[in-house]
């Protein structure tokens, strides 16, 4: 793969980015066919701190999203390099957008997503607002925003494309792995990505067993006595 460098600091896009293995999204798909919701699961073997802000939610109930993140930072009042940003998608890639944390302006829209679509993208996170939410809802697009707003944005610029950016309090690298659902969006590393997913298997397993145990009424967690005393509870 050769990826080039286009612009200047600030104002510069990446032509590329490695993304992780197909399999590997796709074992994180299966597993969230399994439960419903995963990123809980996913952030409880992350540390459980790798969850985006809550402010970034589905736009609708019953989203789900799972790709290698495609990084674009713009100004929170401008969407050129959206734009620009959509001719570099492959299919399947999740376009993660860091607007500065302002949601005055909707930086997207349904003419965007119309075209998203066509692409093959799998779904748009953005730290900022967006706009057209009715129709965007009929579509059944998976998209995770802070806000809606009827403000339109610029086309000017400046921004950047396939460089680290923060988003929902995140730092998100391209090609980091985002997981989104009912309970929010989290993002895995890809140098973990691999690695996690035995990892979340493991928990599924457990939380399985657990509400097979509180179905039979063991309903007090395992270990909570022990916990209390150590704290000096008895």
């Amino acid at each position: 793969m050769t990826i080039r460098e286009i612009g200047k600091p600030g104002f510069r896009y990446k032509t590329d980015f490695e993304r992780p293995e197909p399999n590997i999204a796709e074992a994180f798909k299966k597993l969230m066919h399994q439960t419903g919701c995963l990123t809980g699961n996913v952030g409880d073997c992350l540390g459980r701190g790798a969850g985006m802000n809550s402010r970034i939610k589905g736009l609708s109930y019953g989203m789900k999203l799972i790709g290698p993140a495609l990084t674009v930072r713009v100004p929170p009042d401008d969407n050129l390099m959206i734009h620009k940003a959509l001719t570099l998608v492959r299919p399947g890639d999740v376009i993660v957008i860091d607007a500065g944390g302002d949601h005055s302006w909707a930086l997207l829209g349904l003419l965007m997503v119309r075209t998203a679509i066509k692409l093959g993208v799998a779904g748009i996170v953005v730290d900022g607002a967006i706009r057209d939410a009715a129709e965007i809802r009929h579509l059944g697009f998976p998209l995770f925003s802070a806000g809606i707003s009827p403000n339109g944005p610029f086309k000017e610029g400046p921004g950047e494309i396939n460089y680290p950016i923060h988003c929902g309090g995140q730092v998100v690298h391209p090609g980091d792995l985002i997981v989104a659902d009912d309970d929010g969006v989290v993002v895995v590393k890809k140098e973990f990505a691999a690695d996690c997913i035995d990892n979340v298997k493991e928990v599924i397993d457990r939380e399985q067993k657990r509400l097979a145990e509180i179905e039979s009424g063991l309903t007090t967690r395992p270990g909570l006595d022990e916990i209390l005393k150590r704290k000096g509870l008895e």
